[in-house]
């Protein structure tokens, strides 16, 4: 199976748990352009220096169907825990071959992990 961008970002929420140090949670929902497409991934960019901006850009990749597959757009998922993630983080951007959808870090509710 090939790793491809997927086509399109519907969503992106951000998580925070109360761990020590505090771990951000991902969470991306995608469409991809037929069925059969598995194991969606959140990649994050590398970046020599901190982004200027404070948002960190993530790739939404997933492993394409090698052989036959339904024609039929289909919703795909991913995660991403990023523990001690930076304090300067304001966000991040995830993105898809044909666009992008930020989510920013405001009022998130710690969530604590059992």
């Amino acid at each position: 199976m090939a790793t491809k961008k997927v086509m399109t970002v519907l969503n992106v929420d951000l998580s925070i748990y109360k761990t020590f140090p505090p771990t951000l949670r991902i969470d991306a929902v995608g469409l991809v352009p037929t069925g059969g497409w598995k194991n969606g991934q959140l990649i994050p960019y590398v970046y020599v220096q901190f982004p200027p901006d404070g948002i960190w850009d993530f790739e939404f990749v997933a492993d394409a169907p090698d052989g036959p597959a339904t024609d039929v757009i289909s919703v795909i998922t991913a995660d991403y825990l990023w523990h001690a993630y930076p304090t300067e983080l304001k966000g991040v951007r995830v993105h898809a071959v044909t666009n992008s959808k930020e989510a920013l870090i405001g009022k998130q509710e710690l969530i604590s992990i059992e």
